[in-house]
């Protein structure tokens, strides 16, 4: 499984563990994310560790963090060579509750962890009280826990929401929508800037149109118009249509949500 080491204990927060449309293994892969991700705010961890651990294919690991990441619980962030624009890490990041990743880390992250942190547990592991990958987090005692309702209504401007909405032209998965729309919570200078945009790409005839959550996530209103007398590459409109696409990380294909 690669050198990577992961805490002792792992987070999943009520919001993940109650999702009825998050399949199972869904929710022990971010649990995973978040026992690698205590040292550097995320986790670096290629496909094929997720498959050799939970014995799936990369493919249904690809899947998995797809169907995490549409629903606002993981974050892919892909880092380039500045001047070649190669792929040099992947790091995926937990998101909490108020839509937030963990506080990032300290402004070394970018030098190697320690060589200690590579090697096995000592074998006597159980008998160390004072690791802080021993302590278990802090959860509130007493009460019960309320499973979060899903809204098909925001709370931000939720007028301009519906107004934006009906002129969609997909209408998939309006919680997400709304969850987006909500973080998002843009000021009706935006709102006219997307608007505009928006009858400008769906006035193209040709631009395919991908949920609304991810429009709003993704900013897709920020997308350059096509070439005027012709179509987009079909590598392009691929790319665009599935929201995620094929990477070359340290000799590895994996899949990286688009830009």
């Amino acid at each position: 499984m690669g050198t990577e080491r992961p805490a002792y204990w792992a987070v999943i927060p009520a919001s993940v563990r109650y999702d009825r449309d998050l399949p199972p293994n869904a929710k022990l892969l971010y649990g995973e994310v978040t026992a690698l991700s205590d040292k550097l705010g995320y986790c670096y961890a290629k496909n094929s560790y997720f498959s050799e651990l939970f014995g799936l294919s990369e493919r249904s690991v690809t899947r998995l963090l797809a169907v995490l990441v549409e629903r606002g619980y993981l974050r892919v962030d892909v880092i380039r060579d500045e001047s070649t624009q190669e792929v040099l890490e992947r790091r995926i990041s937990a998101v909490y509750e108020r839509g937030e990743t963990a506080p990032p880390p300290d402004k070394n992250v970018g030098t190697p962890p320690d060589g200690i942190v590579h090697t096995p547990p000592d074998k006597n592991v159980g008998e160390n009280s004072t690791s802080i990958e021993q302590i278990p987090p802090i959860v509130p005692q007493g009460g019960q826990l309320k499973k979060r309702k899903s809204k098909s209504v925001p709370s931000w401007k939720p007028e301009r929401f519906e107004a934006f909405w009906n002129y969609y032209p997909r209408h998939e998965d309006r919680v997400s929508a709304v969850r987006e729309w909500d973080r998002l919570k843009p000021d009706d200078a935006l709102i006219d800037t997307i608007a505009r945009a928006l009858k400008r790409q769906v006035e193209s005839g040709d631009w395919p149109a991908p949920y609304a959550c991810r429009y709003l996530r993704n900013q897709r209103w920020l997308d350059e118009p096509a070439p005027k007398g012709g179509r987009a590459p079909a590598k392009t409109q691929a790319r665009q249509l599935t929201g995620w696409h094929t990477e070359i990380v340290d000799g590895e294909e994996v899949m990286v949500p688009d830009g």
